[in-house]
This record gives C-alpha cells, sequence and structure tokens, in this order.
C-alpha cells in the first residue's frame, strides 16, 4: 500500500489521515501484514500494532527495493472516451509505465462537459495507484493534466527518445536498439493521429513507428505498442554471446 512520505522511518511505521483510512477499509487489524511503499522505490513488511480511527501503527519487519523496469516509459495517450482511459491506467501501470499525460489532439475525444476536472484527475491519479499496488510495483506513475499535442511534443523531445505512433512508420524494435533509458511513446486517440499531426511531429525529429496488429480495441492496441517497446528494450543485445 503506498503511503505518504515520510511515513516510512525507522522500525516503526505510523499512519494517519487517508492512509489510515485505507487500513481500516480494508479490514485489516493488529497482527495482520501489510508491505507499505512511499513512492521511494524501498517497499517496508510491516506487521500491524495499533488499529484506530484516524491512526495506525506498524511494525518493521524487512525492507527492500521493489521492482521496477531499467527504462522509464512516460505514455503521451490522445484522449480517450474517460472508461476506455481508465482501462488504459490500469494495463499500462502493470506493465510498468511512469507517467501518463493526456494529449488533446484532432481526433480526440473530448468530456461533453467540455473539459477533464479536478475530480477526473485525482482519480486517474488514485486509479494508477491502485494499479501500482497490484503489480507490486515500487513507485506509482505520475498522471498529469491534459496536454495539447505540439506542447506535448516539445516537452518530450527535450529528454527523451520519442517514438509517435502512426499508421505507416519504422519497426519499434530498430528505433530501440541502443536501449535508450527514457522513452516517451505518443498514442494515437481511436481516429489515428491526422497527417498534419504527423508532419509537426516529423518536423520536431521524432521517430514515427508502426504498431503492431491488436484488433479495434484503443487499449488493447496501446497494450500491445507498450508490450513491444518493453521487448525491444529488454531483447538480448544482438552482440551478445
Amino acid at each position: 500500500m503506498f503511503v505518504a512520505p515520510g511515513s516510512c522511518q525507522g522500525p516503526v511505521v505510523v499512519l494517519g489521515g487517508a492512509d489510515a483510512d485505507r487500513v481500516r477499509e480494508r479490514g485489516l487489524r493488529p497482527g495482520d501484514a501489510l508491505v507499505v511503499l512511499d513512492n521511494s522505490g524501498w517497499a517496508w513488511s510491516t506487521v500491524l500494532e495499533h488499529v484506530e480511527d484516524g491512526v495506525c501503527r506498524a511494525r518493521v519487519t524487512e525492507r527492500w527495493l521493489a521492482p521496477e523496469r531499467r527504462t522509464q516509459v512516460s505514455v503521451y495517450q490522445g484522449l480517450l472516451h474517460p472508461s476506455d482511459f481508465r482501462r488504459l491506467l490500469s494495463a499500462a501501470t502493470g506493465l510498468g509505465v511512469v507517467a501518463f499525460v493526456p494529449v488533446i489532439a484532432d481526433g480526440s475525444i473530448i468530456p461533453a462537459a467540455g473539459g477533464v476536472g479536478d475530480d477526473d484527475a485525482a482519480a486517474w491519479e488514485r486509479m494508477a495507484r491502485d494499479a501500482a499496488e497490484a503489480a507490486g510495483r515500487g513507485r506509482a506513475p505520475s498522471v498529469s493534466g491534459p496536454m495539447f499535442l505540439d506542447h506535448a511534443l516539445d516537452q518530450a523531445a527535450r529528454n527523451s527518445t520519442v517514438l509517435f505512433v502512426d499508421g505507416a512508420g519504422s519497426p519499434i524494435a530498430t528505433v530501440l536498439a541502443d536501449r535508450p533509458f527514457s522513452v516517451d511513446v505518443f498514442l494515437p486517440p481511436p481516429s489515428g493521429f491526422s497527417a498534419d499531426e504527423r508532419a509537426r511531429a516529423v518536423a520536431r525529429g521524432v521517430h514515427v513507428v508502426a504498431a503492431p496488429r491488436a484488433g479495434p480495441d484503443p487499449v488493447a492496441r496501446a497494450a500491445a505498442v507498450l508490450q513491444t517497446v518493453y521487448d525491444g528494450l529488454e531483447a538480448p543485445a544482438a552482440d551478445a554471446p
């Protein structure tokens, strides 16, 4: 369970506020085991000693580094239907994605209310946190507010290898041959990126790559792209014995 930074110090973990509420919501009692994480990458195995409204205390029995992938992969997703974006958060977090940025593109599905509110963003963060807990990860991915495509491309191109997923492009594996440490993947909205958007991406020097076949479901397509990215990053080097 992810807890507030600073909760895991010394031999005793003290949880308050929302963290204590989550312990009680899970029906945990003194004597129960609980793995806690503070989003630093470390995990603490604990045994609960005190559980009540507003505060819980647990004794630390072990500490270890929770698993995380070597390469940091961030997803810039053309806005989907809210239910599809929620499914994407869960699936991609389980694969190891470290950050999500919803992108407003020409073919994006914009909520009928006209935007994404603070409640939506907070709910997305909770979903990503819960998915990271279920996957046994040491860090929960970040979820940013929506960003226009050109701004997102400019931001990503500063520090990462950028993959722009389009119908016609290079195989993903060829772009990742040098095993970059940071990869930003631009995934299209359901109708795809427009020709003008593709041209603007190419003008910024990003890599246009082809998506693997995965059927009509946008979340399945996104997951297939991300799995191909991780497969390319983790495949044995060509000159390995």
